[in-house]
């Protein structure tokens, strides 16, 4: 029992600093942004009119969403850690047959390696696992945002799409302008029209904040 406590208070002490320090990159990267693209601002006069560009006419200058991608992406990734950790700590401490690799490997078991590991967690470890929270839902959806973020530019498939509204999401490039830079649009924010970003979705600045907090409850409410 004591081997158990132990390797458990190493995991949340390891989540505990992840969470709170990418908290804090949120936070900074999100100021970021903003003097990032407002720095890029340049006025057209034509005709008696000024038109404000913003030098973001190339997706991969698209600061926002590259950022807020990646943020996203890590935050997952480390969630698939975790789980997969938990799974092989309790495989040595229960002394468990069945290796958390072959049954996440399994082709008889369905859904991502997060949903294979809690499965594992709560049917072969015969552990609680907290798979009826609304926070584990909203995990389980954001798994399919991620798979669409890494594989496919964000482009919205039939799965994402019966996952639209969602919070935290918009599927309108103006409303990343409108949000980084403070104001309304009002048509004249040329440069970001250009943008290929067709049947595309985007993070808004909320989106990594309430996953966060889905995580940090997640993570609470197995361990109690």
């Amino acid at each position: 029992m004591s081997s158990t406590i132990s390797e458990f208070c190493k995991l949340k002490l390891e989540i505990r600093d992840f969470l709170n320090q990418t908290s804090n990159y949120i936070e900074v990267s999100e100021l970021q942004i903003k003097d990032m693209v407002k720095q890029s601002h340049y006025t057209v006069y034509h005709e008696g009119d000024s038109y404000d560009f913003y030098g973001m006419e190339n997706e991969s200058y698209w600061f926002p969403i590259t950022l807020r991608n990646s943020v996203f992406v890590t935050l997952y990734g480390f969630l698939e850690h975790i789980l997969i950790k938990m799974c092989k700590t309790l495989e040595v401490i229960k002394r468990i047959s069945l290796s958390v690799e072959s049954f996440i490997e399994d082709k008889n078991n369905y859904g991502s390696k997060v949903v294979k590991a809690s499965n594992y967690i709560l049917s072969v470890a015969n552990i609680y696992f907290p798979h009826r929270l609304s926070e584990w839902t909203h995990i389980k959806n954001c798994g399919v945002l991620r798979n669409s973020i890494v594989h496919n530019f964000a482009k919205k498939n039939d799965r994402v799409k019966s996952l639209l509204p969602m919070s935290g999401i918009t599927t309108e490039i103006k409303d990343i302008t409108n949000e980084v830079l403070d104001f309304d649009y009002m048509g004249k924010a040329y440069g970001v029209s250009q943008l290929n970003f067709d049947n595309s979705f985007f993070l808004l600045s909320s989106f990594s904040k309430e996953f966060l907090n889905s995580f940090a409850t997640l993570m609470n409410n197995f361990f109690r």
